[in-house]
């Protein structure tokens, strides 16, 4: 054979390769048109959700007797899983070409062929959560379907298990496991679908296009697009909220549709209410929150507030509460981190107290793989933290807030008549507490010895030995004596506290924590 015909041979190969794998890729971003077609009863639900006026005022938080647990669950676990977990790619940001937050798997036909890989035959979510339970975790919040439209249950709409799983169920095995290691059960839920037809214009995929978007040049048509969009998103939600049981808080992550602006958050969680009355649902229905802008685009509704996303919580901003952040840093953003690096375990005990502090949880999250296993180092981290939480969980599962932010150079947590002051690695100083009483007792949880210390003009000082400090949380505890004496703080503090006979009443007026 002559060296052209080989060539020519070469390139007919490597243009069939192409073909073989182009073609399906380029039909993935628009697959399955038929199962976006909304039944007109789910569109009229939609329309009476939103048109029927409140008969009362929605209370927030839920002061249904079963959602009293969240304010004292302390600590959660976030998982983002799905298709893109197959290669450790950012849930649905790294379709978006160009985008320093995402862009590692565009087009959107490149993103949306990972569903056919994704199968995960080595899925235990018993094991995920038994070994999170052992570490102090009290509630786990699982993605069911992230703004990518790609739903972890076999639902009657849209894209999902249905389509490239023959209908198996992913959620049910995790509810499952949730209820079987004491876990409360939480879903993530994005009312953002960027796979339904018509709902993102191709510039909305290239960030450097995102401002080159076309008018709407019907309002009423665009309305009635809207109106449909919002059944969709609704008769997914009921299905959501009716097939697995209780469910005990739902964590949705931003409805927006071009030119509305009026997204009925009340009238929504009402309705919400009435398929789950003891649920607990966050502030994201209309608040749009983004990677450029964690603070969100819209007013904070919800029975808890999540307004520190990735940002190390400062003050008190609502009755009930959440933190969010990426517990591993080696890629992946909110998904698989394909190299199982996970932060320090100072930065996960200082998240942690910071939360507990101020009187909020702390929810950090790690991604499965697509095989639906959890990298190794999960565990061990799992294992080092349950460790601590057998000698120093009263600290922060359950603590209640500072008695005075001001009070002293450590964050504190407490517990009636107990402060608890935690020693970050980072604060190898004396530390200095304003107890206004001399204690107890002073002592390091971790080994139960008593801590000499110096008590003078109603403080406290000690320090830590070397061999005391750890790589973790090292955590005093203080025991104040009851009693009748009234302690006032001076105007320079930013809180104050009533000392009565338990010393466990406190009335906070305001608290503001210096990074």
């Amino acid at each position: 054979m002559s060296s052209k015909n080989k060539i020519f041979q070469i390139k007919c190969a490597i243009l069939l390769l192409l073909c073989t794998t182009t073609i399906p890729l380029s039909a993935q971003l628009n697959s399955f048109p038929e199962s976006y077609r909304i039944d007109s009863k789910d569109i009229e639900r939609a329309k009476k959700v939103i048109s029927t006026p409140l008969k009362e005022d929605l209370v927030l938080p839920n002061p249904h007797k079963d959602a009293q647990w969240y304010p004292n669950a302390s600590l959660g676990l976030f998982m983002h899983w799905g298709i893109h977990s197959v290669v450790g790619a950012q849930p649905s940001w790294d379709m978006i070409a160009h985008y320093r937050y995402g862009g590692k798997v565009a087009p959107p036909e490149r993103y949306y062929a990972l569903a056919n890989q994704f199968d995960p035959q080595n899925y235990d979510p018993d094991k995920w959560l038994k070994s999170a339970q052992k570490a102090g975790f009290t509630y786990a919040v699982l993605t069911t379907k992230h703004h990518d439209g790609y739903a972890l249950w076999p639902s009657k709409y849209g894209i999902g298990t249905k389509q490239y799983m023959g209908g198996r169920d992913l959620i049910q095995p995790y509810v499952d496991a949730c209820r079987k290691n004491g876990l409360k059960v939480g879903f993530y839920f994005s009312p953002r679908d960027w796979h339904f037809p018509g709902l993102m214009h191709p510039n909305e995929y290239d960030a450097e296009k995102w401002h080159q978007l076309p008018a709407i040049t019907d309002s009423v048509a665009n309305y009635q697009k809207y109106e449909r969009f919002l059944g969709f998103v609704l008769a997914q939600m009921e299905e959501l909220l009716t097939r697995y049981g209780k469910i005990d808080i739902l964590w949705l992550d931003g409805m927006y549709f071009k030119g509305v602006s009026d997204m009925h958050t009340e009238q929504i969680y009402t309705w919400i209410r009435s398929l789950q009355p003891g649920i607990v649902i966050n502030d994201r229905w209309s608040n749009i929150v983004n990677p450029d802008d964690p603070a969100g685009s819209g007013m904070r509704i919800g029975d808890f507030t999540t307004p520190f996303e990735c940002i190390l919580p400062t003050y008190t901003p609502s009755q009930w509460w959440e933190h969010c952040d990426i517990w591993t840093s080696g890629g992946g953003g909110w998904g698989y981190d394909k190299t199982g690096t996970f932060r320090p375990y100072a930065w996960f005990f200082e998240h942690l107290v910071a939360s507990r502090s101020l009187g909020g949880n702390f929810l950090p999250n790690v991604g499965p793989d697509g095989k639906g296993e959890m990298h190794p180092n999960y565990y061990k981290n799992m294992e080092a933290i349950a460790e601590w939480m057998s000698h120093s969980r009263e600290s922060v599962i359950g603590a209640a807030p500072s008695p005075g932010i001001a009070r002293s150079n450590v964050m504190i947590t407490s517990r009636g008549n107990n402060w608890y002051l935690h020693l970050l690695p980072s604060f190898q100083k004396q530390v200095s507490l304003r107890t206004g009483q001399k204690p107890i007792a002073v002592t390091l949880l971790r080994t139960g010895e008593s801590i000499p210390f110096i008590y003078r003009d109603g403080f406290i000082n000690f320090s830590l030995l070397p061999a005391q400090r750890t790589e973790m949380d090292d955590v005093v505890k203080v025991v104040i004596p009851e009693g009748r004496k009234r302690y006032t703080m001076s105007k320079d503090d930013d809180a104050s506290i009533e000392v009565d006979k338990s010393f466990n009443k406190f009335a906070r007026k305001s608290t503001t924590l210096n990074k």
